[in-house]
């Protein structure tokens, strides 16, 4: 008796059943695919922003390394002027040690002339008011050497107002140190300047507060012919206005709104010119070309007129040097943390008389720098990922002593 063979088929649910287990390692496949994509995207991303922010930061290392020093100048000029902040950096600006000699400051309720000197330093009669560990800003100073000038000023309060370059300086120098009463004219020729009773005090006043966040970089060239001002400036994000025009930057720091902004670093370099107190080249003065940097102008590498001649200059006045300062690095970029520290707080190539040893080891060691820094990207780039990319935080402390920068 022959046997036929007959042949099994599927029934629809095992079809179905197969169908189902096919998608779901399909599915589980492709949610694999897409997790190793994003991780691969997420390392690329991060990757990135360490390239960038160690790029960054050799930057920033280089151009302070590259001949500065702390310009003790500006920042006395910054501390005696204002303090207060706004969007990362100071709010009020300094002048840049170009107030012109012919203005005037308003003070004690009446207006005097800011002269065409710098003010002076010195003791009053009297132990009591001798000039002992501060500076002469507030009173105890004269604006003329000479006592035969009728314009001259004195214990004037020059507090909350832009400084000359070179007044911190002077602000080491008692010109009546003997505290006597001989309106401190010691040899009496009418001057105070040159007598016996002139005194280095080798000691004071401190430029800013010790261990603070400065804010912002002040740097001197060493043959003080060229400063370099850099700082943090913080504003609303522009590529998160194409997310929403109402995700509006709020520049706190602390404000839920402060993930909209975008902080960048900035920087301006300026030129000295010794044009005396009027900042005026075309006007010919006992004080001009006497080789003492007077004035300072924009570097004409930073200056935004591509039509500048060779004796062209661009003065460094009060308002506008937001718009020649460059940005360090590209727009991708958001720096969300910028602090400062300088030590020591005092030009300590003016000081020595220092005994306590606390004070020599606040004082007497080699200028050095210390800056934080915290690096996210920008919406720029956040707009085409589903995620943060980790912030980075990096800290450096350059050394700023002349053997190191040459």
């Amino acid at each position: 008796m022959e046997m036929k063979k007959t042949k099994k088929a599927f029934t629809l649910i095992e079809v179905i059943v197969s169908i189902l287990i096919v998608s779901i390692v399909i599915i589980a496949w492709f949610q694999l695919y897409l997790q190793a994509s994003s991780s691969k995207i997420k390392i690329v991303e991060q990757t990135n922003l360490e390239k960038n922010v160690f790029y960054f930061s050799e930057k920033l290392f280089s151009l302070i390394k590259k001949w500065w020093v702390l310009d003790y100048e500006e920042y006395f000029n910054r501390r005696i002027v204002w303090l207060e902040t706004e969007n990362g950096h100071y709010k009020k600006n300094t002048w840049f040690w170009n107030f012109w000699s012919g203005w005037k400051i308003w003070t004690e309720a009446i207006w005097i002339n800011y002269w065409k000197e710098f003010y002076f330093c010195l003791s009053w009669n009297w132990e009591d008011n001798k000039m002992w560990r501060d500076w002469c800003v507030k009173k105890q100073n004269i604006s003329s050497y000479s006592l035969k000038d009728t314009n001259k000023t004195e214990n004037v309060d020059y507090e909350w107002q832009p400084q000359r370059y070179w007044e911190y300086s002077f602000q080491f120098l008692d010109y009546n140190s003997n505290y006597d009463d001989d309106k401190w004219d010691e040899n009496w020729d009418w001057s105070i300047k040159r007598d016996d009773d002139d005194e280095y005090l080798w000691i004071w006043p401190e430029a800013f507060e010790a261990d603070t966040d400065l804010k912002e970089i002040y740097l001197l060239s060493w043959d003080k012919s060229k400063r370099t001002f850099i700082r943090w400036n913080i504003k609303q994000d522009e590529f998160a206005d194409k997310i929403s025009s109402f995700e509006k930057c709020d520049k706190n720091p602390t404000s839920p709104n402060f993930k909209y902004c975008r902080g960048t670093i900035e920087f301006l370099e300026l030129e000295g010119k010794d044009w005396w107190l009027d900042h005026d080249d075309s006007i010919q003065d006992q004080y001009q070309n006497d080789w003492v940097v007077d004035t300072w102008v924009i570097a004409k590498s930073f200056s935004w007129k591509s039509n500048l001649t060779v004796n062209d200059s661009i003065i460094a006045w009060w308002k506008d040097d937001k718009w020649f300062r460059k940005a360090l690095f590209s727009d991708d970029i958001n720096i969300t943390w910028f602090k400062v520290f300088a030590y020591p707080n005092i030009d300590n190539s003016k000081v020595w008389k220092v005994d306590e040893q606390e004070q020599q080891n606040k004082y007497l060691i080699s200028p050095y720098l210390i800056t934080s820094v915290k690096v996210k990207p920008s919406w720029k780039i956040k707009t085409r990922l589903r995620w943060d990319v980790q912030e980075i935080s990096f800290n450096s402390t350059i050394n700023l002593t002349e053997i190191f920068s040459n």
